[in-house]
């Protein structure tokens, strides 16, 4: 059994947005599965910070994701707990465990395999090379909003066939619904990102063209998928799409610019690009945790018995530091290798869309480096504001100079 920690750990507190690796490290010397209980609702989250049990963790099939899973009582306390905003677009591969899990993946597979993301590589080069031509050379740019931001929802929309000039909704109600800490704000403009995509599916059901939402959508016709499925699949493959990578992008860029030598490295041996984008996954990924796992019953996780109906966090920002699988994890070094990082996650909830995601930080980072090589840094940690929680986390606002 774990022994008692001499100190109470919050990872969700907020003094810790800006920089929780100092707190995430004395967890994993010192409490690596940790239990807090939180003060309001009395709810156990368990906290595990080393590689190998967040690992474990990831790939226990006494873990799930579904809370119908749970015994009827046990579930209706959890959704009580979560006060979800958005309950009805939950039924997607990020939630769901096998076989329903399975069934969807599978539906995806083909768009976001190897052959048909390489396939988007000369588009995705395009789209981060007018980005980075659009920005002026001199002066100061916010690298989020010119670049990390803009980047992944054109992708993200291109294979969902959403035309250019509805972006700028889309980016208002995700920034709402992700940025925001009123739930009834969050409500809001997530039931207009939900009644849009209706709307788009009904014409897309009567119209079909040659793209994913196209496809899911003769899936729901032919039974292989129901619409509150589809639905909430092409809403999480927006959302999740869009945040996770532009949280990437920024995260990446900003410890480019953290390590000058690092940066100068990479512009000297550009075909350290794939070793650098898996560094940046590794060193200060866009994901603090997975998605919470219940117990759907006892199970053991690095020598201590977490009960039924608990809620699991596995931490992946600690675990990709854990110096037992890592040399020197608190170093910043784009050659590393080999480089086994969860930046991605792991076992069957493995992100989907991997290949997509480091294809357009491999574009962006490329792009950016090549016309700017001598960009720097223009605010202080301090100056930097971050997402309000751990789950999907990222810089908020980059400001850089140009200087060529």
């Amino acid at each position: 059994m774990t022994t008692a920690p001499p100190r109470r750990f919050d990872p969700a507190a907020p003094e810790h947005a800006a920089d929780p690796h100092p707190m995430l490290r004395l967890m994993r010397e010192q409490a690596p599965v940790y239990r807090h209980a939180d003060p309001a609702t009395g709810r156990v989250f368990w906290y595990l910070t080393r590689d190998a049990d967040v690992r474990h963790a990831l790939a226990e099939p006494a873990l799930g994701r579904q809370l119908d899973r749970l015994p009827r009582e046990l579930a209706a306390r959890h959704r009580a707990w979560d006060r979800d905003p958005l309950p009805m677009v939950r039924r997607n591969v990020f939630n769901l465990d096998p076989p329903d899990h399975t069934r969807l993946r599978r539906l995806l597979a083909p768009t976001f395999g190897a052959r048909a993301v390489a396939a988007l590589a000369p588009r995705i080069r395009r789209a981060a090379g007018d980005l980075v031509e659009r920005m002026p050379g001199q002066g100061e740019i916010d690298l989020i909003r010119s670049l990390a931001l803009p980047l992944p929802i054109l992708i993200m929309a291109e294979l969902l066939a959403i035309p250019p000039a509805d972006l700028p909704r889309l980016r208002r109600w995700s920034d709402g619904i992700l940025r925001s800490r009123d739930m009834s704000l969050a409500r809001h403009h997530g039931m207009e990102y939900i009644a849009y995509l209706q709307r788009t599916l009904t014409e897309r059901r009567a119209a079909p063209g040659d793209d994913l939402m196209s496809r899911l959508a003769a899936a729901e016709r032919d039974g292989e998928i129901s619409r509150a499925e589809l639905l909430s699949s092409v809403f999480q493959l927006l959302l999740a799409g869009d945040e996770t990578t532009a949280n990437l992008i920024g995260n990446g860029l900003l410890e480019l610019l953290r390590h000058p030598g690092e940066a100068a490295k990479l512009r000297a041996r550009p075909e350290l690009i794939d070793p650098a984008v898996e560094e940046m996954l590794r060193f200060n990924g866009p994901v603090g945790h997975s998605r919470p796992l219940y117990a759907l019953a006892d199970v053991d996780i690095g020598g201590t018995t977490i009960p039924c109906g608990d809620t699991v966090m596995p931490m992946l920002l600690a675990a990709n530091r854990d110096p037992a699988a890592f040399e020197r994890p608190d170093v910043f070094d784009v050659a590393r290798a080999p480089n086994r990082h969860l930046g991605f996650g792991h076992g069957i909830h493995f992100c989907p869309g991997a290949a997509l995601a480091r294809l357009q930080v491999r574009a962006a980072v490329g792009a950016l480096v090549r016309r700017f090589p001598g960009m720097t840094l223009a605010a202080g940690p301090s100056g930097l504001d971050w997402t309000p929680d751990l789950f999907v986390r990222g810089v908020r606002r980059l400001p850089v100079r140009p200087h060529r």
